[in-house]
């Protein structure tokens, strides 16, 4: 990173606000044009949503609350009690395998289904409605589409510990999801903004699929001194998840890297590192298995205040960034055209004059429009 960039970008860290360098917010200077894109967002890291937790979390201009029951079932739903239109984000409370409305204490099950009411009498036919939700590599999603439509494609799982959480931070910020997501295809502003050095990169996403994969290596990463290899998996226009072999097979590091549109011109920022090691160089047998985690966790604390920074100078750059709809490319800059292309699948309607790839068909699927 550029020494210049350094202050603001610690600054942004210790407030959790973006609003430096005497410079407006994007949105609040160009309204907001693009769409909310469909797919999978993340609204939670796994760890902050435990048994009989309830939260709220925005998501495309409105709210949900997300829980997870006393035997680990996760749902999320829209707030609103069908009652008499209670917010179970505020007061709602998780009992056994219900969540319960904190207003007249009507309850409702895992299913969605009004169980009980607070009056002894027989519950009335009314249920919640429910989002698609899923918990991947220690990740919370819901599914949001423009047209209320089911899942299309699933979140694909990395081979990492579940029992081990992220360490992580969020950041409300101006933006859209497919700025963010371009970064994995804007090679230019790697050695340009970050330092990168040597960086030998490859990988354009495939039309109609929704998760596209970089690989590359370089120096000057999260690893300093090492030159490091490491595996983007792009999955839709919400998360960058990034996979780093540790030199001599010591473990992996994954960062986690979300987008949630919260409202027109607004996101919420996730950002998450996980160091997970194979054993302690020095230390053997079951003392070295038993220090695996604790050691583990303390190195997960420090990785992301490192990876923070340099994803600090990012969200600089994205919190007063305008689109260019038509971009003057240049050599060097990576394939950020063919990304835009592919991105248009997941818009309901397309934007910026191109027309959205059609997903190939999977045996046993229905298309909506069948």
């Amino acid at each position: 990173m550029k020494p210049h960039l350094k202050p603001l970008v610690k600054q942004l860290l210790s407030s959790r606000r973006a609003d430096l360098g005497g410079a407006a917010p994007a949105d609040t200077l160009h309204a907001p044009s693009r769409p909310y894109p469909n797919g999978w967002f993340c609204l939670a890291f796994a760890d902050e949503v435990g048994p009989g937790s309830v939260i709220t979390r925005p998501l495309a201009g409105a709210e949900v609350v997300v829980y997870r029951t006393a035997k680990g079932v996760l749902r999320a739903v829209r707030p609103r009690c069908p009652h008499l239109g209670a917010h179970l984000g505020v007061g709602g409370s998780v009992e056994g395998e219900d969540i319960v409305c904190p207003f007249h204490r009507f309850a409702f099950d895992p299913t969605g289904a009004c169980v009980r009411t607070g009056y002894d009498e027989p519950p009335p036919r009314a249920s919640l409605t429910q989002y698609p939700v899923c918990e991947t590599n220690g990740s919370v999603y819901v599914w949001w589409h423009a047209l209320g439509l089911p899942p299309q494609w699933d979140v694909p799982a990395f081979p990492m510990d579940g029992r081990q959480p992220f360490s992580h931070d969020t950041y409300d910020i101006a933006g859209h999801p497919q700025d963010v997501i371009e970064n994995a295809f804007d090679w230019g502003h790697l050695p340009a903004l970050h330092g990168l050095k040597d960086l030998d990169i490859e990988g354009t996403p495939v039309a109609g699929e929704p998760v596209s994969t970089v690989t590359a290596t370089a120096r000057g990463t999260v690893m300093r001194g090492f030159r490091q290899s490491y595996t983007l998996t792009v999955i839709g226009l919400g998360t960058i998840a990034a996979r780093s072999v540790l030199p001599r097979d010591a473990g992996n590091l994954y960062v986690m890297l979300h987008a949630t549109p919260t409202g027109p011109g607004r996101i919420q920022l996730r950002f998450g590192t996980k160091l997970e090691l194979n054993g302690i160089p020095g230390v053997p047998g079951t003392i070295g298995r038993a220090a695996v985690t604790p050691v583990a966790r303390l190195f997960s604390a420090v990785l992301q205040r490192v990876a923070g920074v340099d994803t600090g100078a990012d969200l600089l750059m994205w919190h007063h960034q305008e689109h260019v709809e038509q971009p003057k490319l240049a050599k060097g800059d990576g394939p950020i055209g063919r990304y835009r292309q592919w991105a248009q699948q997941f818009y309901t309607e397309p934007t910026g004059g191109l027309v959205p790839p059609r997903p190939p068909r999977r045996a046993g699927a229905s298309h909506p429009e069948e």
